[in-house]
């Protein structure tokens, strides 16, 4: 995976930084590339594991320590505590200053910092297509181009005799908030879709749409980047979608920057997601439009499959992506993604990297 700097002055002053809540967390990398959790105040990124050292030695740590700090799935593994930790941990902070004893070489302007995935290796990225009413119409003449489709059985938005629709995303596909995108050297149609990502924090089994939040830790920015031209399979019509060839290539994913604490984040369905492409506005909207909610994705994908901490919800996107108009991304591309409370991505489309001889 590429890593490169974030700049600042390409995403707009302090855009990057800007995120609901006293703390956000990421991980990021120094010169030497190795990864690290930090805790985000402000522009500025704290080594966990440093602050930590320093807030276990202190009067506030009478309240527990982290079950572990070597990343931010250590952290989901036991959420609900480590949270109130980090809590304290901001307190005490706050109260010593980052210039303190013991932590100021725990700190990072965010400038200086490779920025990485807030989660690195989630065992599952469960993204909801087709969740989006806009989103369905623009891409409906689309759908039919798979063949075998009766136009008048195609999915409009009703929910009353439909279910929600999942497709897994590889994990290697994520990269960081401003790496490069790379087309893959067989792509001609690739896309953008921004969404709402949602970090669970809690192992869980047939949860209830009602208590489905309980298992949530965060939300993220992230962008299911697509390849419209491998979906359909020309060699297999009849089996219609190839989510895999189509949704999975390196750097595919761009997550981040920031993992935002639930409790910051009072009403995540009124978080406003925006997409930019060389600064024309391509996406926008609310989460509260999602055809299926949240919490309704969480109910539907428990009755599947067990969730585990890190796991990773794309809860689908908005209309305005670039099959809609027959316009993809090309080499040189800026995309700008962000979920407007949680962190702005800005990455570069390039071209595919050379085929090993």
């Amino acid at each position: 995976m590429s890593v490169s700097r974030k700049k600042t002055g390409d995403a707009g002053k302090g855009g990057a930084a800007q995120f609901t809540g006293d703390f956000a967390l990421g991980t990021f990398a120094r010169e030497d590339g190795k990864a690290y959790p930090a805790m985000v105040i402000g522009s500025s990124a704290i080594d966990l594991a440093v602050a930590h050292r320093a807030y276990a030695g202190s009067a506030r740590a009478g309240g527990g320590l982290l079950s572990g700090v070597a990343s931010v799935m250590d952290l989901l593994q036991e959420w609900e505590r480590n949270f109130e930790v980090l809590q304290a941990m901001f307190a005490f902070l706050g109260e010593e200053g980052l210039d303190g004893k013991g932590l100021r070489e725990s700190v990072s302007d965010l400038d200086q910092l490779a920025v990485l995935p807030p989660i690195q290796r989630p065992s599952k990225i469960l993204n909801c297509a087709a969740n989006y009413s806009g989103h369905l119409k623009e891409m409906r003449s689309y759908t039919q181009t798979g063949g075998n489709v009766d136009p008048e059985k195609i999915f409009k938005g009703d929910k009353s005799a439909a279910r929600p629709y999942f497709f897994l995303k590889a994990p290697s596909s994520l990269c960081g908030a401003y790496d490069n995108i790379v087309m893959p050297s067989i792509a001609d149609q690739v896309d953008w879709e921004a969404e709402l990502g949602v970090a669970i924090g809690r192992r869980g089994k047939k949860l209830k749409a009602a208590n489905a939040l309980g298992c949530v830790a965060g939300y993220m920015t992230f962008n299911d980047v697509s390849c419209r031209n491998q979906l359909f399979r020309e060699d297999r019509p009849n089996f219609r979608t190839d989510w895999l060839s189509s949704k999975s290539h390196d750097s595919f994913g761009p997550l981040g920057p920031f993992l935002v604490p639930k409790a910051f984040v009072p009403d995540h369905a009124h978080l406003k997601i925006e997409l930019k492409v060389n600064g024309e506005t391509k996406q926008s909207g609310v989460a509260a439009d999602m055809i299926y909610s949240t919490e309704e994705q969480i109910e539907y994908v428990s009755r599947l499959m067990t969730l585990e901490p890190g796991d990773v919800f794309a809860t689908g996107t908005l209309a305005g992506v670039g099959q809609a108009t027959g316009t993809f991304l090309r080499p040189g591309d800026i995309v700008e993604t962000e979920v407007h409370g949680l962190g702005r991505q800005q990455n570069r489309v390039v071209a595919p990297e050379e085929e090993p001889a």
